[in-house]
């Protein structure tokens, strides 16, 4: 025979030895003992926690001859037949493969049938998820009234993309990850079976690797046999699983608490020169910090699944906790690193630096460089001295006019300064100079727009459609010549109207239009790479967005006669030209007929 995975050859064939989730095989069972069974199951959760095991356990149970107790008895000829695969009442779907409207009503027009040989036609959906939209709408009114003698088995790891309309159809079971615990006794159970020598160490290793999936550890565990069939060690396990021994990792971590950086590094080449992978050092120095930060909490008790050594215990017992809290955040960090560099080592080490220096002098470069004093500018502190002057002298005027309230006729013009009937207010120098200030940038906007919608109006009219197709078709160019963050802003601009000698560029927001304006650098790029790419100079005017609609039914609207004129000019043009090439035509014809008939021919109009 040939040979077979161990997650294949110790799949789970009754509830019992399902491993983990005993509230839902528990539940299971007694629905089945009970005769309460739903139409329609969901099992959502992670990879290889034993959703489509419990799955194939329940639809065997379902048409199981002889129940023990809610258990198939594996021992009928329907248990066989479904161990086997080949029970025709039971079809397993791989939705993966099978997402298109057409499989679901293909199932849709086959559940009217009765089963052939069980009790019930059971369905098993794997990764459900997978379905299309049509899919599962096609699906909905099947799922929610299917016949008596049908049930169906949903299976996902995502269930956030299962609609919420197939979710209330059906009773959700969340399979959660398996603990570590349970995973290295299920991997000693296994190894007791096999008569397979094993080192503990080295199964918690595994345990570690799977992170809660009992398939992915007994996968590994495989692996591991394929290198050493004989027994399962410690050493082989770090080298298969790419993870360090936990002793250096031991080490790395009170390098980085002593702040010994030198130390530090010197032991994660080491690892890494064994073998060891960067996010699997950070892993081991998250989970280990974690570990020491809550036996320093527990006054010392050592967790006999740390794998933590009394003398360690003893090292780590004074830290504090704000070191631990740190090192895992800055541990935390070089793992998002780690996903946008293909140097895997650089923030490994910079973690490594940075984890062990004082946090004290970070902390008082950081308070010096906040406190440092910006440079004295005395111009500007006289100026803010006399401003705080005229506040006092103003504030002290209107205290004195307060207290001796004085009646004025409604044409009285109140200052502060002064008071005058009917003649314009003195104002301070310092008033008028903020006057001044304040009123000047609003003319100046008001010209620019003025300016700029006069530019436009230019364009207009003198716009032609080859020159707006010459400039977007050198667009995509533009794009692939750009830098990224340039690049961002052809995504908002849009060229909507061009002359000979200018380009109208819709900007879609106001404050990339405002950038984009007053980009002199950018601005110089853009028409220097556009007359390269359409070997014509082009200027450039940009026009708000919410502007552009306004800006051309104005100008239609102005220019209408103009507009219309010009239309029936070119059409006259096309016109005349056709006439002309018709008249051509007509005496190249004419020629020809007397040249084969001679005098005998007589044009009539």
């Amino acid at each position: 025979m040939a040979y077979q995975a161990l997650y294949r050859k110790w799949r789970p064939g009754t509830f019992d030895s399902v491993v983990g989730q005993t509230a839902i095989t528990d539940t299971l069972k007694n629905a089945i003992k009970r005769n309460t069974i739903s139409h329609a199951f969901l099992f959502a959760g992670p990879r290889g926690t034993g959703k489509t095991s419990c799955a194939k356990i329940f639809a065997k149970a379902l048409n199981c001859t002889n129940l023990q107790d809610g258990e198939p008895c594996n021992e009928c000829e329907n248990c066989k037949a479904a161990d086997a695969g080949s029970m025709p009442d039971i079809m397993e779907i791989d939705a993966a493969s099978n997402n298109g409207v057409d499989e679901i009503r293909d199932i849709r027009d086959k559940v009217k049938y009765a089963p052939t040989q069980g009790k019930y036609k059971v369905y098993i959906i794997d990764e459900v998820h997978m379905l299309s939209m049509g899919a599962f709408n096609a699906l909905l009114k099947t799922l929610e009234e299917p016949p008596e003698h049908v049930v169906f088995i949903l299976a996902t790891t995502e269930l956030q993309k299962v609609p919420a309309t197939i979710i209330s159809r059906t009773q959700r079971y969340n399979f959660k990850r398996i603990s570590k615990a349970d995973l290295e006794q299920r991997m000693k159970y296994i190894l007791d079976q096999e008569k397979i020598k094993y080192d503990e160490k080295a199964l918690a290793v595994i345990a570690q690797v799977a992170d809660g999936g009992m398939r992915d550890a007994l996968s590994i565990l495989d692996q591991l046999l394929s290198y050493e069939k004989g027994s399962v060690n410690y050493d082989d396990a770090l080298k298969i699983t790419g993870f360090t021994a936990r002793e250096n990792i031991e080490k790395i971590l009170l390098a980085l608490l002593s702040e010994d950086a030198g130390a530090a590094l010197k032991e994660t080449q080491s690892a890494l020169a064994d073998g060891a992978s960067s996010k699997n050092i950070l892993d081991e120095l998250i989970d280990l910090a974690t570990n020491s930060l809550m036996i320093s909490k527990a006054n010392g008790a050592v967790d006999d699944n740390s794998f933590l050594t009394k003398d360690f215990s003893q090292k780590i017992s004074q830290i504090p906790s704000a070191r631990y809290f740190r090192l895992i955040t800055l541990a935390n960090n070089a793992l998002n690193d780690l996903r946008y560099t293909n140097q895997q080592q650089i923030p490994l080490e910079v973690f490594l630096v940075e984890a062990s220096q004082k946090e004290e002098l970070q902390t008082q470069v950081a308070t010096q460089s906040a406190n440092q004093p910006a440079p004295a500018n005395n111009d500007l502190q006289a100026e803010i001295a006399a401003l705080k002057k005229q506040v006092v002298d103003l504030t002290q005027q209107v205290n004195n006019l307060v207290q001796s309230p004085k009646t004025f006729d409604k044409d009285h013009v109140f200052h502060l300064d002064s008071t005058k009937k009917n003649n314009k207010p003195q104002q301070t120098r310092v008033e008028a100079a903020e006057t001044k200030a304040k009123k000047k940038p609003v003319k100046r906007i008001k010209e620019s727009d003025q300016q700029n919608r006069k530019r436009v109006y230019h364009v207009l009219e003198n716009a032609t459609r080859e020159d707006l197709t010459r400039i977007k078709n050198v667009w995509p160019d533009l794009q692939s010549v750009l830098a990224v963050s340039e690049r961002a802003l052809l995504d908002v601009l849009e060229p909507v109207a061009a002359s000979p000698e200018q380009v109208v560029m819709k900007c879609k927001y106001a404050l990339w239009f405002e950038k984009a304006s007053s980009d002199s650098d950018l601005l110089d790029k853009l028409t220097g790479y556009i007359e390269k790419f359409a070997k014509h100079s082009y200027g450039i005017v940009f026009v708000p967005d919410n502007d552009w609609l306004e800006v051309r039914k104005e100008f239609v609207q102005s220019h209408k006669e103009e507009l219309l004129a010009k239309k029936k000019k070119k059409i006259e043009a096309i016109q005349e030209e056709k006439n002309d090439a018709q008249s051509e035509a007509d005496s190249k014809i004419i020629d020809k007929a007397k040249d084969l008939f001679g005098d005998a021919v007589h044009i009539k109009d």
